[in-house]
C-alpha cells in the first residue's frame, strides 16, 4: 500500500508553499510602486493561503499550487511592465472584490430576516451567573462577619450554612452560586499557603547541600562556630512553625464556624416547629368555622 502523506505535515510541501508565498509577496511589493491599484493583490494572496492551509486532497493541493505559480508569472510580467497582464490582474481583483461584496450583502440579508433565537435555559442561567459574579466582585460595605451569626430573626426562610473545607481553608457556604469576592479570598489564601509549603520543601533540600558545604569548610579551613546547616535549619524551622500557625488559625476558625452551623440548625428547627404549630392552629380554626 502507498503511504498516505498529509500535505500540511510534510516538510517538503511546507517549504515549497512558503517559498511560493514569499515570492508572491515580493512581486506584490515590486508592482505596488509602479501600479498602486494592484496593491490589493497582497491581501488576496494572504487570504487564499490562510484559507487553503488545511487542504488534504492531493488534487486540490496541486490545483492550488498551480494557480499560485500562474499568479506568480502574472505578477512578474506585470512588474516588468506588461500592461495586458496588469489589466488582467486588475480585472481579477475587481471580480474578487465584487464576489466578496455580494457575499456580505447576502449574509446581511439573511441575518436581518433570520428569526431571533431565544436563549436556552442553560444560557439564561449562565448570564445570570455572570451578572451575580460581577455584582459580588467587591465586598458589600454593610456586610457583617460570618462569625457574627446566627441572626436571631430572618425575613424569609433561614438557610442553614454548610461548613466547607477548601484544601485546609474553612468557609461557610450559605447558598450557591458562590460570591466572587469569597472565591478571590480563598484563592489568595491557598496560593499563599502553597508558596510557604514550597519554601519549606526547598529548605529541606538545601539542608543536604549545607551539610556538604560544612564538610568542605571543615576539610579546607577547619571547623567554624557558624555553619551553613544551622542557618538553613533555622529558616526551615521558622517556615514549619509558620505553616503550623496558619493551620492552627484555620482550625480555630473552623471550630467557630461549626458553632455557627449548630446554632443556625437549632434556630431553623425552632422556626420550623413554630411554623407547623401556626399552620395547625389555622387549620383548626377553619374546620371550626365550617
Amino acid at each position: 500500500m502507498h503511504r498516505v502523506v498529509v500535505p500540511r505535515l510534510s516538510s517538503v510541501h511546507r517549504f515549497a508553499c512558503l517559498a511560493l508565498y514569499r515570492a508572491l509577496l515580493r512581486q506584490c511589493n515590486r508592482i505596488s510602486t509602479s501600479a498602486p491599484k494592484l496593491s490589493a493583490a497582497q491581501v488576496q494572496i494572504r487570504d487564499r493561503f490562510r484559507r487553503y492551509k488545511n487542504l488534504h486532497s492531493p488534487s486540490q493541493t496541486a490545483n492550488a499550487l498551480k494557480a499560485g505559480y500562474e499568479g506568480l508569472d502574472l505578477l512578474h510580467s506585470a512588474a516588468e511592465g506588461n500592461k495586458k497582464d496588469a489589466d488582467l490582474i486588475q480585472s481579477i481583483l475587481s471580480e474578487a472584490s465584487s464576489v466578496q461584496e455580494r457575499k456580505r450583502n447576502v449574509q446581511s440579508a439573511i441575518a436581518e430576516h433570520a428569526p431571533v433565537k431565544q436563549p436556552t435555559n442553560k444560557q439564561l442561567k449562565a448570564q445570570e451567573n455572570r451578572r451575580f459574579q460581577e455584582m459580588t466582585a467587591q465586598r458589600h460595605p454593610d456586610a457583617t462577619p460570618i462569625i457574627s451569626r446566627p441572626r436571631p430573626v430572618m425575613s424569609g426562610r433561614r438557610h442553614v450554612p454548610v461548613l466547607v473545607n477548601a484544601r485546609g481553608v474553612p468557609f461557610l457556604r450559605i447558598k450557591k452560586p458562590q460570591p466572587q469576592n469569597l472565591t478571590r479570598v480563598l484563592r489568595q489564601k491557598l496560593e499563599h499557603r502553597w508558596s510557604v509549603i514550597e519554601r519549606r520543601d526547598r529548605l529541606r533540600l538545601d539542608m543536604y547541600f549545607a551539610e556538604d558545604e560544612d564538610e568542605w569548610d571543615r576539610l579546607t579551613i577547619g571547623t567554624e562556630s557558624e555553619t551553613w546547616y544551622r542557618a538553613v535549619r533555622v529558616s526551615y524551622d521558622q517556615t514549619v512553625a509558620y505553616i503550623q500557625k496558619i493551620d492552627e488559625k484555620n482550625k480555630k476558625i473552623a471550630e467557630s464556624m461549626w458553632e455557627v452551623v449548630l446554632a443556625e440548625r437549632k434556630l431553623a428547627a425552632e422556626e420550623n416547629l413554630a411554623a407547623e404549630k401556626k399552620r395547625a392552629a389555622e387549620g383548626g380554626q377553619r374546620s371550626t368555622g365550617t
